[in-house]
């Protein structure tokens, strides 16, 4: 004899269905959670951080944790590169096992190298695993990191200097003309500490966070350098000076307002990339 199904059954039993749909659909996200590194996971809740209150343009932008400069370092002391051609050990994967002597370079580099970042023309930022050491919790410095590779990539600086270096510096002879280059770059770096600033206070960070920052990283890479006519970089003194003033004018004149950049990201395990892909 088949009895009906109470009511309050039936309910009971849509609802574990839903209840493991909801279920599985949670253990995918943890699955895809559990799989990105821990830096990967902070790299993407930064920029998830910096999409709001900013416009980082249509295009993807990738991000990619590396071995950084202190193995590459490593690999020319070791004579696996020869000087200025050590490129390939600073963008190592830290996550893959090499087993030919270059997972010593990583460790030792993770242990001992500072705080860096770069950014390619082809939309990449490159944060060494070093840095998210360096930073520990204070992940407001880092978001100023990342925000100033951001402002390299959405301003194409890589672009304007080798145009600069074939069009407007073509005549120069090789000397001046590397002079020149370095003031370029310098003019760059200045303009991404104020990019990065006006992103975080669009973003809403509160406080100088890029200025404590720069100070905190220039402490803790051991760099109390002065800027010289061959330098790539402004030197401490006139970096600091420089962000400190850019706050000062933002006290008085907020950034302007833009707006926030909705995407989505995606971790390719395989070549060690997080993408973000702003929605159309």
């Amino acid at each position: 004899m088949n009895l009906p199904i109470p009511a309050a059954l039936k309910n009971v039993r849509t609802l574990t269905v839903l209840g493991l749909a909801a279920l599985i659909g949670l253990g995918s996200w943890a699955w895809q959670q559990r799989r990105q590194p821990t830096e990967v996971q902070t790299l993407q809740e930064v920029v998830q951080r910096l999409s709001r209150g900013n416009n980082l343009g249509k295009q993807p932008i990738s991000f990619m944790v590396a071995s950084g400069g202190y193995a590459a370092y490593l690999a020319q002391q070791r004579g696996l590169c020869k000087p200025n051609q050590c490129e390939l050990f600073t963008q190592l994967n830290p996550y893959k096992h090499y087993g030919n002597g270059w997972d010593e370079l990583i460790r030792q580099g993770y242990a001992l190298d500072g705080i860096e970042g770069w950014a390619t023309a082809s939309r990449t930022v490159v944060i060494p695993q070093s840095t998210f050491r360096t930073y520990g919790t204070h992940n407001g410095y880092l978001a100023c990191t990342v925000a100033h590779e951001i402002a390299h990539v959405l301003r194409h600086h890589v672009f304007l200097s080798s145009y600069q270096e074939n069009h407007n510096l073509k005549k120069l002879t090789e000397k001046p003309k590397e002079l020149a280059m370095m003031r370029v770059s310098r003019e760059h770096e200045l303009e991404a500490d104020r990019d990065s600033a006006d992103m975080l206070v669009r973003a809403g960070f509160k406080g100088r966070i890029c200025q404590q920052g720069l100070a905190f990283m220039h402490r803790s890479n051991g760099d109390g350098s002065a800027t010289e006519p061959e330098s790539t970089h402004p030197g401490y003194e006139e970096r600091v000076r420089a962000i400190r003033l850019h706050y000062d004018a933002l006290e008085k004149k907020p950034p302007k307002p833009q707006p926030s950049t909705q995407g989505s990201f995606r971790y390719d395990a395989a070549n060690n990339l997080l993408t973000f892909s702003p929605k159309p």
